[in-house]
C-alpha cells in the first residue's frame, strides 16, 4: 500500500531527476573521496580496510561519472557501480566510460531509496554533494544503505554543508529564492537569481554587517557556474548540519564516525597550538572538539568517513609520526630550496582554496631538507617514508639517527594539509621521458574533445587545444621528433592552424621551431598535472 509519505518521496525524486536532466551538474573528481585516501586515513588510526585495487565501490549520486570513472580507470581490477536519478547524467557516464574502454564500471538509473540486499555489499561507498540537498527520507536512505551495504571493514564517505558556517551562505540562498522561485525555466531562474544578488550588492548599506555579508556572497555567486548556482543555492532542499547532528544521524542508522577526510583538521596543531590547547581544555569529547573547531573557523563543508561501529571502536586516536609508516606520500612544492645551502629551508605548497595562498613548512635540518626535496622531486609520483629516510642519509648518517626526524617532518606536513596520503603508489610519467605515455583516460577524454579530464591524483585537469591535440599521440611509441613531425603533418593538411598575432604561420622552419617548443611545453604541463603514465 502506498502511503502519503511514499508519494511525497516519489514526487521529490521525480522533481529532482527532472531538474538534473534539465541542468546537469558539472561532474568532476573529488580527491578526498578516493578509496585509497579513505584507507590511508584509517591506516593512520590503526585500522586496516579492504584492498583498494580489488575493491567493490558504490557511488550514490554519481552524476555523469566524473568522480567514479577516473577511479575505474586507475583500478582496472576493482568494480565500480554508480547510481543517479538523472537519466541524462547516467547516459553521459555510460558514454564516457565506453569511450575510455572501461569494462569494470556500471551506471544504474534510480533512487538510493530503492537500494536493497540484491545490490550486494561494497568495500567503499561514496556520497558526495547529495546529503544536504535531499529530503529527510532520502538522507535516512543514504545512511541506511551505507550501514547495510558496507562490508565489515569497509568505509563510506558522506559530504554535507556544515553549520554554523553555512548560516552566512543562507543569506545568498534565501535572497535569491525570494525572487527567483517564481520562475520555472532553469536558465531564467539562474539569471534572475544572479541579477537580484547584484541588485542587493549595489543597494545594501556597505557599512553594516548584513551589507558586508551580502557583498561577499554576491562576489562568490558571481564566480560560480550555473549548475552550482541552481543545485547548490536554489535547490528546493538544502539542510546543513553540525558535525554533532550528522554523527548522531549516522549512529542512529548503525554507523560509527571515524573522522574527517580532511585529515589535517584532526591534527592537534591545525589551528595553532594556543587555540587548540584551549579548545581541548573546554571540549568534553573528541567530537565536541571538532564541533568547536568548526565554530572557530566558520567551516561550511565536511567530508566525513563512516565505518561499522565495531571497526571505529578499534581506532587508535593518539596520532603520531609513526602512523605514516607503511603509506605512500606525495607533496607538490613550489620554489624548493637548495638542500645543501644554509638554512632555514622553507617548503611551500599551494593551498587547496585560493590561488595565491600557500601552506609552509620550515626546517633547519639539512638531512630533512634532502628528504623533502626528494619528496618534491618525485611529484606527481609518490614516495615511501623509507625512500625519504634514505634520501636524508645522503651524508652517510645512520638510519636510526634520521628516521624519527623524517617521519616527524612528514607528520608535520600532514598536519599542515600539505601531504597527500595513499595506500598504493602513484607512478606518474615524467616530462623528460623519451617517449611520453599519456594516461589512458586523459587520452580518451582528449580524443573526444573534452574540456577537462582527471589526473592520476584524482584532481580535475583542464584540457586546452594543444593538450587535446597531443594526448592522443602519446601512446609511448613516439619520441619528440616524431611528435613534432606528426603535429606538422596535421598543420599541413589543415587539421590545425598555427597563428602568430592573429595571422596563420606559413614558413615551414618557423612552424617547426614553434611546434617543437609547443610540444615540449605541453608535455611539461601534462606531466605536472599527472596526466602522464610511467612506462
Amino acid at each position: 500500500m502506498t502511503t502519503d509519505r511514499d508519494s511525497a518521496i516519489e514526487t521529490a525524486v521525480r522533481r529532482t531527476a527532472s531538474e538534473y536532466d534539465r541542468t546537469p551538474y558539472r561532474s568532476m573528481p573529488y580527491p578526498l573521496t578516493r578509496p585509497v585516501h579513505m584507507a590511508a586515513v584509517a591506516h593512520t588510526l590503526g585500522l586496516a580496510t579492504p584492498c583498494v585495487t580489488t575493491a567493490r565501490v558504490l557511488e550514490i549520486g554519481c552524476a555523469g561519472g566524473g568522480n567514479l570513472i577516473p577511479l575505474a580507470a586507475a583500478f582496472p581490477d576493482a568494480r565500480f557501480v554508480g547510481i543517479d536519478l538523472s537519466p541524462v547524467q547516467i547516459g553521459q557516464g555510460r558514454e564516457r566510460a565506453e569511450a575510455a574502454g572501461l569494462a569494470n564500471i556500471e551506471f544504474r538509473e534510480g533512487s538510493v531509496t530503492a537500494i536493497d540486499e540484491a545490490w550486494g555489499r561494497y568495500d567503499y561507498i561514496v556520497c558526495h554533494g547529495v546529503y544536504s540537498w535531499v529530503p529527510t527520507e532520502v538522507r535516512r536512505a543514504i545512511l541506511r544503505v551505507a550501514a547495510e551495504r558496507l562490508t565489515d571493514e569497509g568505509a563510506a564517505l558522506v559530504s554535507y554543508n556544515v553549520l554554523p558556517g553555512w548560516h552566512l551562505r543562507r543569506v545568498a540562498r534565501e535572497a535569491m529564492l525570494a525572487h527567483a522561485a517564481q520562475f520555472e525555466d532553469p536558465d531564467e531562474k539562474i539569471a534572475q537569481a544572479r541579477g537580484f544578488m547584484e541588485f542587493l550588492r549595489e543597494h545594501t548599506a556597505e557599512d553594516t554587517p548584513y551589507g558586508q555579508v551580502v557583498r561577499r556572497e554576491a562576489t562568490i555567486v558571481a564566480d560560480q557556474s550555473d549548475d552550482y548556482v541552481i543545485h547548490e543555492l536554489l535547490e528546493a532542499d538544502n539542510s546543513p548540519r553540525t558535525v554533532v547532528q550528522f554523527v548522531a544521524e549516522a549512529e542512529a542508522a548503525g554507523l560509527g564516525y571515524l573522522g574527517d577526510a580532511e585529515h589535517h583538521m584532526l591534527m592537534p596543531g591545525s589551528r595553532g597550538p594556543e587555540t587548540m590547547a584551549r579548545l581541548r581544555e573546554i571540549a568534553a569529547t573528541p567530537l565536541q572538539l571538532e564541533h568547536y573547531t568548526d565554530l572557530v573557523v566558520g567551516r561550511t563543508f565536511r567530508q566525513s568517513i563512516l565505518m561499522k561501529p565495531a571497526a571505529v571502536a578499534r581506532a587508535r586516536r593518539g596520532l603520531g609520526a609513526a602512523s605514516i609508516a607503511g603509506l605512500h606520500v606525495a607533496a607538490r612544492f613550489v620554489d624548493m630550496p637548495a638542500p645543501d645551502g644554509p638554512g632555514p629551508f622553507v617548503f611551500k605548497s599551494p593551498a587547496r582554496r585560493g590561488r595565491d595562498l600557500f601552506r609552509t613548512l620550515t626546517t633547519d635540518s639539512v638531512p630533512i631538507a634532502h628528504a623533502l626535496v626528494a619528496l618534491g622531486e618525485r611529484w606527481p609520483s609518490t614516495a615511501t617514508p623509507d625512500e625519504l629516510i634514505e634520501a636524508a642519509r645522503s651524508d652517510g648518517a645512520a638510519r636510526e639517527s634520521v628516521a624519527p626526524a623524517v617521519l616527524e617532518s612528514l607528520f608535520r606536513l600532514m598536519a599542515a594539509g600539505m601531504l597527500e596520503l595513499s595506500t598504493v603508489p602513484v607512478r606518474a610519467g615524467r616530462a623528460d621521458a623519451a617517449r611520453p605515455l599519456g594516461w589512458s583516460l586523459a587520452r580518451a577524454d582528449a580524443g573526444r574533445g573534452a574540456a577537462a579530464t582527471a589526473g592520476l591524483h584524482h584532481a580535475p585537469a583542464p584540457l586546452d587545444d594543444p593538450s587535446r591535440t597531443l594526448l592522443p599521440l602519446l601512446d609511448g611509441t613516439r619520441d619528440r621528433p616524431a611528435l613534432v613531425h606528426h603535429v606538422l603533418d596535421l598543420m599541413a593538411d589543415g587539421s590545425i592552424v598555427l597563428q602568430h598575432e592573429g595571422e596563420a604561420v606559413a614558413d615551414r622552419e618557423v612552424m617547426r621551431i614553434a611546434v617543437t617548443e609547443l610540444v615540449d611545453s605541453t608535455i611539461a604541463k601534462l606531466a605536472a598535472a599527472a596526466l602522464l603514465s610511467a612506462p
